[in-house]
């Protein structure tokens, strides 16, 4: 092979090898192109994704925190207007409580004869040999007068339940008066108390104060008598339940 072939077959090669390159570096640039390019549309559609979740989580929060202010205010107005029925109730009971005293002593022949009335079911109620009597200050004198014929009824209504069912009633029942009186505060009444548990914590106590009287008598009464001063209260009654639901449900999605 002569020079000039030699210098031929160099140049040859050499255009083979620069080719060779050419092309391995127009396939890897174009493999970096599509991967940069999926790179880019991959960061695109994480970055799409990313903010979509974000705008709907926030949109959940607030949504959320929404409800929860709802209810909160809701709720609050519900409790203001709650509390305003029972200072009623509480005014009406004492309106009640006033106008019980006041009849006292209007009708001071009447209240005599409920004394005696309460003290007998006292009894009938207890049951005990010995018993004893409480009564207000001002009631104290009424009541130890009273105590006779409250155990002669008494006496005379066992006797007459028992022949009912052809037994004899053979208990001597001996009634004092207590010398500790009911609170000031209390409208009038009696209390009737087993004597043998006096003092102690398992006392056997018949509290027919009129104010006991008075407060069953509210407790049984309160149904009707919210009926007839806040009709609208069960229809209330069930959007605070559904109220406070809904708080407790936004709470706990939150």
């Amino acid at each position: 092979m002569n020079e000039a072939d030699a210098k031929k077959q160099i140049e040859n090669m050499k255009r083979f090898i620069e080719q060779e390159a050419k092309e391995k570096a127009e396939e890897i640039l174009d493999q970096t192109n599509q991967e940069l390019e999926a790179w880019k549309n991959e960061f695109k559609h994480n970055k799409r994704t990313y903010w979509k979740n974000y705008y709907l989580a926030e949109k959940k929060r607030r949504e959320v925190a929404g409800k929860i202010a709802e209810s909160k205010l809701k709720y609050s107005e519900d409790e203001r207007v709650m509390k305003e029925r029972q200072n009623i109730m509480n005014k009406l009971k004492q309106q009640a409580k006033e106008k019980l005293a006041s009849a006292l002593t209007s009708k001071a022949s009447q209240y005599k004869t409920l004394l005696e009335d309460l003290i007998v079911e006292g009894l009938l109620k207890i049951m005990e040999a010995k018993v004893t009597v409480r009564a207000t200050k001002k009631d104290q004198s009424v009541v130890k007068g009273l105590l006779k014929s409250a155990q002669k009824r008494f006496t005379d209504e066992m006797k007459k339940a028992c022949s009912a069912h052809k037994t004899n009633f053979q208990m001597d029942t001996i009634v004092e008066m207590d010398s500790t009186p009911l609170k000031d505060s209390c409208i009038g009444g009696v209390w009737v108390m087993s004597a043998a548990y006096t003092g102690r914590p398992d006392a056997i106590i018949v509290r027919n104060s009129l104010d006991a009287r008075l407060d069953s008598c509210i407790e049984h009464l309160t149904p009707t008598i919210r009926a007839l001063m806040f009709p609208e209260d069960e229809k209330r009654a069930k959007e605070i339940a559904d109220s406070r639901a809904a708080a407790l449900a936004a709470m706990d999605e939150h």
